[in-house]
């Protein structure tokens, strides 16, 4: 005798009663290796001073030689962020067994707040700032503090990722321009970066070892460098010729304001008394000084 063919239209579909975040970047890893400073209103201007020279003197009881020294002023605005969900009264009743995901919605907010600063402060590292005596001025990023996508210590050019060379270079441009040693150094990369570095077909055997430990998470330095791998959306991408840009920076050499993340739970009596739950904070960013911060260009198109 078959069995009931109608049975199976009655098994039960059981449903998970908590909820689990898609993979994401959770936090901001660019926050603590930035200068954060305090804004009190729209914005802060910050006063700098340009190198100068001393003169010999050649005459006794001569006249005094003055020489002006030239100042510049850099501009830090923070801008108002926010993100906002609303869940409906009903919700709770009609999930059933499921758990209202308020406490989830205000961690996922949190870890977009952090996804926030680190795109702020790419944008900061390598995009226009503000600078003149009423910050109008713009200061597009210094094209000599650029790595070339081709570049090679010797013979000709050749389209590359993140080569050891590059670094090599962007120490190089560092201490070329006297960024003090003291001011510690950082790389921002991407997976893709870190591979370019571990399949790179010329490269020392002791290279390699401490490139195989940086992209196993043993170690975070190299020549100098502390890495921070992010998300690989944060760094400009251009699509027709498959560059991506990365950036190295010292610490001084940005700037950030941040006001804190705040977060509101109330009850929306203009929404039908619907739950809204809101998460906002003022941010910004600003490149302090041209020499600080190095662009590197990487080559992802496929092998």
């Amino acid at each position: 005798m078959p069995a009931m063919t109608q049975i199976p239209e009655h098994y039960k579909t059981e449903f998970g009663t908590n909820w689990e975040f898609l993979v994401q970047q959770e936090m901001s890893k660019l926050k603590d290796r930035v200068t954060i400073e305090k804004v009190n209103g729209k914005e802060k201007s910050f006063n700098q001073l340009s190198p100068t020279t001393m003169t010999k003197v050649g005459t006794r009881a001569g006249d005094t030689v003055i020489t002006d020294t030239a100042t510049a002023k850099r501009w830090l605005r923070p801008y108002p962020y926010e993100k906002a969900d609303l869940l409906d009264q009903w919700d709770s009743e009609y999930l059933g067994d499921i758990i209202l995901p308020t406490s989830e919605l205000m961690q996922n907010h949190a870890m977009a707040y952090g996804r926030a600063c680190d795109e702020i402060i790419v944008d900061a590292a390598l995009g226009d700032a503000s600078t003149g005596e009423s910050g109008t001025t713009v200061t597009p990023f210094d094209s000599n503090m650029s790595i070339a996508v081709g570049y090679v210590p010797t013979g000709s050019p050749a389209n590359s990722g993140l080569t050891v060379a590059k670094l090599i270079q962007a120490k190089y441009l560092f201490d070329l321009n006297n960024v003090p040693e003291r001011d510690p150094k950082f790389v921002a990369v991407s997976a893709k970066q870190l591979q370019d570095l571990l399949n790179q077909d010329k490269i020392s055997s002791i290279d390699y070892n401490t490139v195989r430990a940086l992209v196993a998470g043993e170690i975070n330095t190299f020549l100098g460098f502390t890495f921070v791998r992010i998300d690989t959306d944060f760094f400009p991408y251009d699509a027709g010729t498959d560059i991506r840009t990365i950036c190295a920076w010292s610490k001084s050499g940005i700037k950030m304001s941040d006001s804190g993340k705040q977060s509101f739970m109330d009850v929306r009596a203009d929404k039908s008394h619907a739950i809204q739950l809101r998460t906002v904070a003022s941010i910004g960013a600003t490149r302090t000084q041209e020499k600080k911060v190095v662009r590197i260009y990487c080559d992802e198109s496929p092998a």
